[in-house]
């Protein structure tokens, strides 16, 4: 009997072990953007529920069911509206999304913020005066206003854990938001 034989079948098992842990790290990693130390908890809602409702709104607006969004920047839950009023003219988008882990929420609420800028200039939006609130709940909030594609528009984001929230609007020649 060879006296290598034990040694070679632990070691065969050694890296039988590793390859397997590593294809379930891997695996895990892979179906659900993150590792279990780190995943956002399960919710007991989704944001397809997190729908504005008509009644927010006067009824003149026209107003879009929320929909998963055509573009994703690593979501695992997305929805998308879209509000339109005074024939088209004035429109308005809500998004949110959540993201596997707090960081990629933060990550991505970082980009969003940046890109609260002119597109022209790309000097940030300004916070006006008449624009008070500030959310006592959220991780991260921004309130801004200023031009986009020649456009005034004025815009919310917020961070709530792995949740992100975008709200945005045109503004009319009056520095009105007219639903």
């Amino acid at each position: 009997m060879n006296s290598k034989s034990p040694v070679i079948n632990k070691f065969s098992v050694a890296v039988l072990l590793f390859f397997v842990i590593s294809v379930i790290f891997v695996g895990q990693y892979f179906l659900n953007g993150c590792l279990w130390w780190n995943c956002v908890p399960e919710r007991d809602f989704h944001v397809s529920e997190m729908e504005l409702p008509l009644s927010l709104f006067s009824n003149e607006v026209q107003i879009s069911p929320l929909n998963p969004s055509s573009e994703g920047a690593g979501e695992i839950e997305r929805g998308s509206q879209s509000i339109f009023w005074n024939n088209g003219n004035g429109s308005a988008g809500y998004d949110i999304n959540r993201y596997p882990t707090i960081n990629k929420a933060f990550q991505v609420y970082e980009l969003d913020s940046n890109n609260m800028a002119d597109s022209d200039t790309k000097k940030k939006w300004g916070r006006p005066t008449e624009l008070t609130y500030s959310s006592s709940t959220a991780d991260q909030f921004l309130v801004g206003c200023g031009n986009w594609a020649e456009i005034y528009h004025c815009g919310m984001l917020a961070r709530y854990q792995e949740y992100e929230i975008f709200f945005r609007a045109t503004i009319d020649d009056q520095k009105k938001l007219v639903f």
